[in-house]
């Protein structure tokens, strides 16, 4: 019997010491840490040095678009103009599968254009066209067009007016506009006339044209180059066995399409520059910190950058930098490492810091210790629009890009 009641008793006190008190505190002082995570915001100002910049890595007639503006300035107007040329047929043209002839004129052509990028805010929108000589080419500079571009104009054309029209067709020129609402661009189509279109057979029918822009405020738009490129429809007049007989051969592309401006871009200086024509980008290069690099979490990094001047452009002109770092560091030749970018939109005018989150560009540093530890700035469409911004270097005590880091010190692991 004592026996039995031992038994009993050690079954209920053994049923008793696993009962769940759902009511209790969780308990556990032999095991948990005694430490907490802590995070950190620090504010690197002196880490970012020899930081310099380089510019001519796409130029004008490399860029996809063909750029033309009118932009006053304090001292000066950035005046930007596309240039572009068309090779002809020759001297002679098929009038049937066995006979040619010779190309006698033109009665008229029709030249297409697209305007792929404009302000909606810019009213009075002229298009003016001048003949230019077709000996034009990639290195041709404003100052060697300037003549033609005073004596040579052959047509005016009002884009506000033309969009006014019914069916945005003019009856009287024979000029209309397509509104391409899904792509936003405008595919100009507009005729020119017997003195505006002269085919030259003894220069093979090339020729080449100019156009320079204007309107009411300041105004900066851009062409298409390429598959949106100009086109040319050549109504001709050929001899077919001394007849002159009328023949529209297929549509040309152009073989130069460039564009030309003035004043000159501005040499670099000490400042970081990003973005303009020809394009120019900077480097960065950062002294990561090794206790925040080897041991730390990092939460958050931000990059600030303040304006040295205020950024050039018209409003049309705002255009997108993005942050990027490299895979080694060469200098202007340093080849990107295109996996991470941290983009913001520069806006023409703004002098306010600039703020890039790079915090995917510190953590890949600091996941691999052997990648350079440098930011790249760059235009995303370089080239592309004559806005252009310049930062204080490092030189600048006062005004330095700065870094600033949010981390999570290591947890204290170990006895409490």
């Amino acid at each position: 019997m004592t026996r039995r009641r031992l038994a009993l008793v050690g079954a209920v006190l053994l049923a008793a010491a696993c009962v769940e008190r759902l009511t209790a505190p969780g308990h556990c002082p032999d095991f948990c840490p005694s430490g907490q995570i802590t995070v950190v915001d620090t504010l690197l100002t002196t880490s970012i040095s020899r930081d310099s910049s380089y510019r001519g890595y796409v130029v004008s007639y490399q860029s996809p678009v063909m750029l033309a503006a009118v932009l006053p300035g304090a001292t000066d107007t950035l005046d930007g103009r596309p240039i572009f040329r068309f090779n002809g047929y020759g001297p002679r043209l098929p009038v049937s599968s066995v006979d040619t002839g010779r190309i006698l004129g033109a009665d008229s052509a029709r030249l297409q254009v697209y305007i792929v990028r404009r302000d909606t805010a810019t009213h009075n929108l002229r298009l003016q066209f001048y003949r230019l000589p077709i000996t034009i080419d990639t290195t041709t500079t404003f100052g060697a067009v300037a003549a033609p571009f005073t004596d040579s104009l052959v047509r005016t054309v009002n884009v506000d007016t033309l969009l006014a029209q019914p069916g945005r067709k003019d009856a009287v020129t024979g000029d209309s506009v397509v509104v391409d609402t899904v792509n936003h661009r405008l595919l100009l189509s507009l005729k020119f006339d017997t003195a505006a279109a002269r085919y030259v057979g003894t220069d093979s029918g090339a020729v080449a044209y100019g156009i320079r822009i204007a309107a009411d405020t300041r105004a900066s738009i851009a062409f298409g180059k390429g598959g949106v490129g100009p086109v040319l429809q050549w109504y001709l007049r050929v001899d077919s066995l001394g007849k002159s007989v009328a023949r529209t051969p297929g549509i040309l592309g152009t073989t130069l399409a460039n564009f030309v401006f003035t004043p000159p871009t501005a040499p670099l200086d000490s400042t970081l520059t990003v973005g303009g024509v020809p394009s120019a980008r900077s480097l960065l290069r950062v002294a990561f910190p090794k206790f925040i690099r080897d041991s730390s979490q990092i939460i958050r990094g931000t990059l600030f950058l303040v304006p040295a001047v205020a950024a050039r452009g018209a409003p049309a002109d705002s255009f997108v930098m993005e942050a990027r770092t490299v895979l080694a560091d060469f200098g202007r030749k340093s080849p990107i490492d295109s996996r991470l970018d941290d983009p913001i939109v520069i806006h023409p005018g703004a002098t306010d810091t600039i703020k890039i989150e790079v915090t995917n560009m510190l953590q890949l540093w600091a996941a691999d210790t052997t990648h350079p530890t440098v930011f790249l700035l760059r235009p995303q469409a370089e080239a592309q629009y004559f806005g252009e911004i310049r930062f204080y270097p490092s030189k600048a005590a006062a005004f330095r890009p700065t870094l600033q880091i949010t981390y999570v010190k290591p947890f204290p692991f170990g006895v409490p």
